[in-house]
Parts: C-alpha cells; sequence; structure tokens
C-alpha cells in the first residue's frame, strides 16, 4: 500500500514537470529569431549597424542588456579602470589603426604603476624555480586564485625587479643566490608537524625535472645536443598524410633516432596536439590542446619503463659510451666511470659505487653503465 501511494504521488509531480516543461518550450518557440551573420573566417559575429570598412578593425558596440540585437554606442578601445594612477582611457588619435591599438594595450600593461604585471612575472620566476609560486595559481591572481603566501615577497620582489629594469636575468640571479633557494632537501620531523605541505619554504621541494629537461639533459650528457638557435621546429617522427580531410599517421616508433634533427632542444620539436610524443607525454608534458598553468608531476612504472627501453635513451647511452671511451682515451673502465658520473649528476662515483659499477660494467658493457645511470633518481630529481 505504501509503495502504491509513493508511486502515484510521483506520477502526479513528474506529470506537473512534464507540464512546464511543454509550457517553457512553447515560450521559446515564439521569441523573434536572433539575427546573425556570417563573417566568411567560421565566426558568428552580433549583428551590428556599425559595419567595419577594409583594413581597419572590426567595431564593437555595447549591447543592450546583452541583446545581440540591440547594439547602442561604439565601444572604445580601454583597459579596467579599478589601478589607482592609471588611466583605463587610452585617448587614441586614430581608432582605426589595429597597431597603435595594440601598442597603447601592451604600453599600459607593462606600465610602472600596474603593480600586478610586476607580480605575476616575479611569481611564476618562483613558480619554475621552486615548484610552486608564492602564488601557487600563477594564471589567477583573483578572488578564484589562492593567496599569496608571502604577500610582503611577493610586493617587494616585484618592485625590486621593476626598479632594476625589469631584468629577468638579475631576477634568476637575486633568486638562486638568496638562502631561502640553497637549503637543503632534507626533512625536518618538527618542521612538518607545522608546515607539512613546505607552504613556507623551510627547505627545498625535491622535484623531479619536466620531460623536455630529461631530453636535454641526456643529449647535453651524451655530447649530442644541438643548441642551434631559432629556426623551424622539426618534426621527430614519420608523418604521412595521404589524405588532408582524415587525421594523418603520425609514427614515432620508426622515427631514426639518429636523425640529426632528433638531436635540437625540446622548445623546437614539432607538437602534434592529437598525436602526442608517448616518450614525452608520460613524462607529464602537458596536453598541448590546453592551457597547464602548472605541471603535473607523478612517479609511475611506466616511466622507469620508458626511461630503460625507450630507443631515443638506448641510442644516447650509446653515444655516451662512445663519448666516455673517445674522451678518457683508456680502456680502464673505473676512469670511464668516474668522467661518466661527472658528466651527468655533477660528482666523482662514492668508493662502493665505482667498484659496483665497475664490476657491472665488465659484465655487461659500458652502454648499460650509461642507461643505468640516466635512470637514477640523482639524474631525474633536483635536490
Amino acid at each position: 500500500l505504501a509503495m502504491s501511494l509513493l508511486d502515484s504521488v510521483l506520477q502526479s509531480e513528474l506529470e506537473e514537470v512534464d507540464q512546464e516543461l511543454r509550457r517553457n518550450q512553447k515560450a521559446l518557440s515564439a521569441l523573434p529569431p536572433a539575427q546573425m551573420v556570417f563573417s566568411g573566417t567560421a565566426i558568428f559575429a552580433p549583428f551590428n549597424k556599425f559595419k567595419p570598412t577594409k583594413g581597419t578593425p572590426r567595431s564593437v558596440s555595447l549591447l543592450n542588456r546583452g541583446d545581440i540585437t540591440q547594439p547602442t554606442e561604439l565601444a572604445i578601445p580601454g583597459a579596467l579602470s579599478l589601478i589607482p594612477g592609471l588611466s583605463s582611457n587610452f585617448s587614441l588619435d586614430n581608432l582605426n589603426s589595429e597597431a597603435t591599438r595594440r601598442a597603447a594595450l601592451a604600453k599600459w600593461i607593462t606600465h610602472p604603476k600596474n603593480v600586478l604585471t610586476w607580480r605575476s612575472i616575479v611569481n611564476r620566476i618562483w613558480h619554475y624555480h621552486f615548484d610552486r609560486g608564492i602564488v601557487d595559481t600563477p594564471s589567477d591572481f583573483g578572488h578564484m586564485g589562492s593567496q599569496p603566501s608571502h604577500p610582503q615577497l611577493l610586493d617587494w620582489l616585484a618592485f625590486w625587479f621593476r626598479e632594476n629594469g625589469g631584468s629577468i636575468k638579475n631576477l634568476h640571479r637575486l633568486i638562486l643566490t638568496s638562502s631561502v633557494y640553497q637549503q637543503s632537501s632534507h626533512d625536518n620531523p618538527d618542521y612538518r608537524k607545522i608546515d607539512a605541505d613546505n607552504l613556507y619554504f623551510w627547505r627545498i621541494n625535491r622535484r623531479r625535472m619536466d620531460a623536455e629537461t630529461i631530453r636535454d639533459s641526456v643529449l647535453q650528457a651524451s655530447g649530442k645536443l644541438d643548441l642551434t638557435m631559432g629556426g623551424p621546429p622539426v618534426k621527430q617522427f614519420d608523418y604521412k598524410d595521404p589524405n588532408p580531410n582524415v587525421t594523418p599517421f603520425i609514427d614515432y616508433e620508426s622515427f631514426d633516432p639518429n636523425n640529426p634533427s632528433n638531436y635540437r632542444r625540446s622548445v623546437y620539436r614539432w607538437i602534434f596536439r592529437t598525436r602526442p610524443d608517448p616518450f614525452m607525454e608520460v613524462l607529464d608534458s602537458p596536453d598541448s590542446s590546453e592551457l597547464a598553468a602548472t605541471r603535473n608531476s607523478t612517479t609511475s612504472p611506466l616511466q622507469a619503463l620508458a626511461m630503460w627501453n625507450n630507443s631515443f635513451i638506448l641510442n644516447q647511452s650509446k653515444h655516451l659510451a662512445t663519448r666516455l671511451a673517445n674522451e678518457v682515451q683508456s680502456d680502464d673502465l673505473a676512469s670511464q666511470i668516474k668522467a661518466a658520473y661527472q658528466l651527468t649528476l655533477g660528482r666523482l662515483p662514492l668508493n662502493v659505487e665505482l667498484q659496483q659499477l665497475t664490476a657491472y660494467a665488465n659484465l655487461h658493457g659500458m652502454e648499460n653503465i650509461c642507461r643505468l645511470i640516466f635512470n637514477t633518481s640523482e639524474f631525474i630529481f633536483i635536490e
């Protein structure tokens, strides 16, 4: 009986909802269609009585209550008015010059009184050095973003950066020579109880290098890194495009790892958004089709397998072994291992490490020693 009563109540409520939906649909159908014009570039633009002329920016009107069919007066180029001492009106003599409008916006953004710009820059550089910014939402300094952990430090760095000519090189030097950057990554149980997330930087964060840095570091150690500046991006994959109307065939596996284009720095890689490089992807290189204010940093078995078996790593291990044989000019494996440590880790091996690796090299060769060093945490992680 109780279930029957419940079913009847639910059925009645569903009928009321259905009737309400029908009334809303009928009311929507009675509304006049919005007037839209096709701009010719696959973008629908609102109907505007102010017609643009050839060679001038498209005019933009204020809309009455946001209705695209009711444009009012023209909107003139300007910026936000909330920054004290900085005018939001560009006061342009020629409103129809795209270059003049862009230059005015650039000057407004970089104006000495626009402190938000200077704060944003120093916060991003701090973020890349410490793996977390003073504001840990580097692309959002608004109400939806995080509060700065050290607001006074952020302001001081912003003013220092501005007063020193906006030199990023000097800002790097200032941060890298600071006592907070030169801390150890060692744990302190007493401090961890108070600040487990290291929000106040009582130690340096131990972090893994990003995918591009790992790749370039391997090339640098093997002596194959091409430091040529600029130029077009290089396609480090085999590319087949039989039909421009379908997704092309991208093959990373069959690409020759010894192709000279494979030695260019990672910043010059041709990035195919729908077919990312599996090696870079597994090392947390972000999705290129989306904005990534911060990068994820994970540790997984797939990363270890890629660093051990990927053809790029295998070939660079061979090149490093060849470099050691040529530069050391000795068949003494211990001397080659010492040189390998200096090239990759920046130090000499401990006695116990040297003994174990020499025995391993006698069995498996220097190529596998180089491959092993590339897989050490000391090479991949920054402490």
